[in-house]
């Protein structure tokens, strides 16, 4: 029995491998990243990271044509350690947060080498994988419906069952599906499964995208999937129109125009949206103010600590920055009027293994600026050296960028899937960029 090589391709597939059955696994367990099953990283408890890191380390035979080809990005983890080595000397060393943040590093690049080794070097044919995301993605929805049904006729031992499954548990008050929290889903919608249609053009996915976050919108899942969708749209348009016809011209103005009147419905339709809008961000809503405190912590420190913004506090060490820059930011956040909870009073004593919601200020406070910009370049080199640079592709870019803002898991599967996208093929053309030679 041996794969079907996907049309176009110069080889055939590869014959079966036992090992590929953890890559499989990890596509079924994507969805599934915030159950009390999974092992707690920053703000997420996920399974299929460790799935890709199993199915790295049982090819390591092959992994040193991954090493060549993203020899940058595999260094990575030890440049960190290297850099921290500055901060867990000035400011301690805290040994369960900094593994827990390093290791969130490799199994990001478990992810990245995993998509190497499965559909570049093993050639292993893309539609089965899709079959499985589809079926496991549309699985998280159905489970998101049933916690919706919960909810809404106050059905206890639904609403008690995922209680007791929920690390972090949002179910008596919306759906959450199988993420982490709410939020997330934007993540998975459009830093996963949009890419993997922009690669692989498969209408299963054109379908359950829009299902999936119309869904979600009606159930009133969170206020982030309504932004997360106006600006997937925008970007989608951009990246998807031929500007150089007419009516694909006309067609992208009244498609971005039908996205702005969608927003500014979603203002006036959606309670959360309302009050952010008429009261500002700091006071129109409980949870966006503790995201905002969150991250305005730690950056409050680095004006005042010019070489630890430069070379980063360490890894694990966020604590020490929100500590830090705790006082002077609670002042600032005070004196406009910002909303005080539970959450935010107890950072002026943070835990160990806080968190700050926002990757770009998890990584410059733990890394410092120097590696921010240096990771930046890296990602950006990859496209230019590649020759991969388009509208798309630049779109791409924009759309992981903007999601990173409030989101900080550095073992999320969207950073991994663009600079791999990046390094293969065309995935803005009409045929998929997954069918290309070695």
């Amino acid at each position: 029995m041996r794969r079907r090589a996907p049309a176009g391709a110069s080889a055939a597939a590869a014959s079966p491998d036992v090992s590929d059955l953890l890559f499989y696994l990890a596509l079924v367990l994507l969805p599934v990243d915030g159950t009390v099953a999974g092992i707690s990283l920053p703000y997420w408890s996920p399974l299929s990271p460790w799935f890709f890191l199993a199915y790295a380390v049982a090819n390591w035979r092959v992994f040193g044509r991954v090493f060549r080809r993203y020899a940058a990005f595999m260094l990575l983890p030890v440049l960190l350690a290297l850099m921290s080595v500055y901060g867990w000397m000035t400011m301690g060393f805290h040994a369960v947060a900094a593994a827990k943040s390093i290791g969130s590093v490799v199994l990001g690049l478990a992810c990245l080498a995993s998509l190497e080794i499965a559909l570049r070097i093993k050639r292993l044919d893309w539609r089965p994988m899709v079959t499985v995301l589809v079926a496991a993605y549309s699985f998280a929805f159905l489970v998101g419906v049933l916690q919706w049904a919960g909810i809404r006729w106050g059905i206890t031992g639904i609403k008690d069952f995922f209680a007791r499954l929920m690390y972090r548990n949002y179910t008596w008050q919306r759906p959450q599906f199988l993420f982490a929290e709410p939020s997330y889903i934007g993540m998975h919608l459009y830093g996963v499964l949009l890419p993997v249609y922009w690669l692989t053009h498969d209408r299963r996915l054109a379908v359950l995208i829009p299902v999936f976050a119309a869904g979600a919108i009606l159930m009133g899942a969170g206020t982030r999937i309504v932004i997360d969708t106006v600006v997937a749209v925008f970007l989608w348009l951009i990246a998807s129109l031929n500007f150089r016809r007419r009516g694909a011209t006309i067609g992208a103005v009244a498609g971005v125009s039908a996205v702005g009147v969608a927003g500014v419905a979603a203002v006036f339709l959606d309670p959360r949206l309302n009050r952010l809008v008429s009261d500002g961000l700091l006071k129109g809503d409980g949870s966006m103010s503790a995201r905002i405190f969150h991250a305005l912590a730690p950056a409050w420190a680095w004006k005042h600590d010019f070489w630890h913004l430069m070379f980063g506090w360490g890894a694990g060490n966020v604590s020490s920055a929100v500590k830090a820059g705790y006082w002077g930011a609670r002042r600032w956040y005070d004196a406009r009027g910002g909303l005080i909870n539970d959450e935010i009073s107890g950072l002026a004593n943070p835990p160990v293994d806080t968190f700050t919601m926002s990757g770009y200020v998890s990584f410059v406070t733990e890394f410092g600026v120097l590696m921010a910009v240096l990771l930046g370049v890296m990602v950006v080199a990859g496209v230019v050296v590649r020759r991969a640079w388009s509208r798309g592709m630049l779109c791409w870019l924009v759309l992981v960028a903007y999601l990173y803002v409030q989101f900080e898991a550095y073992a999320f599967y969207a950073l991994a899937l663009v600079v791999w996208g990046s390094m293969h093929g065309k995935p803005f053309s009409s045929r998929p960029s997954v069918m290309f030679h070695p």
